[in-house]
């Protein structure tokens, strides 16, 4: 038995009895965890247990759990930049090939990090078992945090959620906290921007904003997202793997891996990068006996870097795209009165794969390329952004057996954040639309209207004609 553990701690098969049990390993989450909110465990089932005070980490190292801490931070704002390889095809081969997936994502982690050290940001970078999160954070007494709370903006449904008491002391999300989570997604969709047009000369993938399918390489339709996804749900949802914690997705398709093939991936510990290049990273967190020593090497504290966000706000108000948030509103309060087609089942004028989309909006009008897609075309005829999220929020509003999908999530704040990312990126230039044909939307997995005649190049032109006139 390693040395500091106690019996009663259950551990992962590989990982040695007693790992959660090392001061050390607990003293490194502690310091991740600061001021958090709250605490959420998984075990590897597609779930997570319900929220838990800080307090309460014991309890859940004892169930052996993947644990994870809030973005909600009593005292910070937390930024999560998300840089993560996936496979629509062949989700396990980051599991099964972590050297590669590593290595190929090694331009991305450069743009990243360039870009913010560039602009005085060191972020602690965590190795996850796909992937890296770079975090950092800004104080809530900090003129950057005002800043972004009079950029963002909440809509009435959100913010009437926000209000409501929640576990597990009962805490509020206040209405400048809403609005500060609302501005850092308007902020780091210009990050992420950035990142992918400094990264993409020198990727071998395709470099995404977010889970975008494409069409079908060497080893299946694979991408390297930078993703942002997370600022598109409610602020008091969304949580991130703290360092130390055992990495236990694998568990989650175990019908289709099986057994011996989920033991022979894990353990997976999400570590710190340390100065690895990306295939050592991807070693150690998989190697007990250097995760325990990393764990002994030093602190894993959020960094704080308020003045420096500050600048970064600024540079972002002057930049093309926030030129146009603050200029073009994707709020479904500004949309018109009457919606073209509003009551209609079908959109006049749209290729019938877009009306298939807006029919069988559960789930697909949940997948960021099919939301996309809806940007994309109702823009080449001539819709507003704001109207295109009023539509999708219309189509996530008919009876379609949600069930509790909008417990979870806000209606009102996907459909406005995902209408506001993708418009954007049409806006800037970032998204070239060469993959708006009808062979791409097929290798993507959405052409659901075979032999329907219509040519989604046509859109494409019309787009292109109509942002560049």
């Amino acid at each position: 038995m390693v040395s500091g553990a106690t019996p009663s701690t259950r551990h992962e098969p590989g990982m040695p009895a007693g790992y959660y049990a090392l001061a050390s390993v607990r003293q490194r989450m502690a310091e991740f965890i600061g001021t958090a909110a709250y605490l959420v465990g998984a075990d590897g089932s597609g779930g997570f247990s319900e929220p838990a005070s800080p307090r309460g980490l014991p309890r859940l190292l004892e169930r052996g759990l993947d644990v994870e801490r809030s973005l909600w931070d009593r005292e910070l704002l937390v930024f999560d930049l998300d840089l993560e390889y996936q496979n629509f095809d062949r989700p396990a081969l980051a599991w099964w090939d972590p050297a590669r997936v590593f290595r190929l994502q090694e331009p991305v982690l450069a743009a990243a990090t360039g870009f913010l050290h560039r602009r005085g940001i060191e972020p602690l970078i965590l190795v996850s078992g796909r992937g890296y999160h770079l975090v950092w954070a800004i104080s809530r007494r900090a003129e950057a945090f005002h800043r972004l709370a009079r950029l963002g903006q909440v809509p009435p449904s959100l913010a009437a959620r926000y209000a409501e008491a929640r576990s597990p002391d009962g805490g509020r999300v206040d209405g400048a906290l809403g609005r500060a989570f609302a501005g850092q997604g308007l902020l780091l969709a210009y990050v992420a921007q950035a990142i992918r047009e400094a990264a993409m000369a020198k990727s071998a993938l395709p470099i995404q904003v977010t889970a975008l399918e494409v069409g079908v390489g060497a080893a299946g339709r694979e991408i390297i997202s930078v993703d942002v996804s997370e600022y598109g749900d409610p602020f008091h949802s969304r949580h991130i793997r703290i360092p130390f914690s055992l990495y236990l997705k694998p568990r989650e398709p175990r019908w289709r891996l099986g057994e011996a093939q989920l033991r022979s991936l894990l353990p997976i510990v999400q570590i710190p990068q340390g100065g690895m290049d990306g295939p050592e990273a991807s070693a150690a967190a998989r190697c007990p006996e250097t995760v325990m020593r990393l764990a002994e090497a030093g602190p894993t504290h959020i960094p704080i870097f308020s003045r420096a966000m500050s600048q970064l706000i600024t540079e972002y108000e002057g930049s093309t795209l926030g030129k146009w948030h603050r200029e073009c509103s994707c709020r479904i309060a500004d949309a018109p009165a009457k919606l073209p087609a509003e009551s209609e089942a079908r959109i006049p004028g749209a290729p019938p794969c877009l009306n298939w989309l807006f029919a069988h909006a559960n789930d697909w009008l949940l997948k960021p390329a099919a939301l996309q897609h809806a940007v994309r075309v109702l823009m080449a005829l001539d819709w507003q952004p704001a109207a295109i999220a009023r539509r999708i929020y219309e189509a996530y509003r008919r009876d379609g057996e949600w069930g509790d999908t909008w417990v979870a999530l806000d209606p009102a704040q996907r459909a406005e954040f995902y209408t506001r990312l993708f418009a954007g990126m049409i806006h800037t230039g970032a998204d070239s639309l060469i993959d708006l044909n009808c062979v791409s939307h097929q290798e993507k997995g959405y052409c659901m209207v075979p032999d329907c005649r219509a040519n989604l190049a046509d859109f494409r032109d019309r787009l292109q004609a109509r942002w560049t006139a």
